[in-house]
């Protein structure tokens, strides 16, 4: 009897994969997309950012450092961003990890961690995690971004 306890009690302590998530085709779409972006946005391409992030004209931001949503955040902040929000000289490290994607119909929400470590003009470096949510709407055949929100991790 303590021969079978032990192997149970062994095969219990044995690590055990997770199943990774999986994501439909469409659901990869969407956080392709949301990847592109990003990596536009860490090029510090702005032509890239207004092109492969498509933000429509009244499209509603609420970020970390915003008081209240803006509209059309990225074509009115996007110096702004760039250089005051995430000053950096030297890129170490950038992920984007998504949580959750929904697609009802033609629009998209995709719920993501966002992490990104960089070496400042002072040569500190800084490592920042955000939950964040991105709202893509398919409009004229192509996924527009229509909105989205970001608070630091822990708020």
């Amino acid at each position: 009897m303590r021969t079978v306890f032990a192997f149970l009690a062994m095969v219990l302590l044995l690590p055990v994969g997770a199943a990774a998530q999986t994501f439909s085709a469409d659901e990869q779409e969407i956080i392709d997309l949301n990847q592109s972006c990003w990596d536009a946005w860490a090029s510090e391409d702005f032509g890239a950012v207004a092109r492969t992030c498509n933000e429509h004209e009244d499209a509603r931001g609420w970020w970390t450092a915003d008081a209240v949503p803006q509209i059309g955040w990225v074509a009115k902040n996007v110096e702004r961003w760039g250089e005051a929000f995430h000053a950096r000289t030297d890129w170490l490290y950038w992920e984007i990890r998504p949580v959750s994607v929904r697609i009802f119909g033609a629009t998209a929400l995709i719920h993501f961690w966002a992490t990104r470590t960089f070496v400042d003009d002072k040569g500190e470096t800084t490592t920042t995690s955000q939950k964040q949510l991105n709202i893509w709407q398919r409009i004229d055949s192509r996924w527009t971004w229509i909105g989205g929100m970001a608070t630091p991790e822990g708020d």
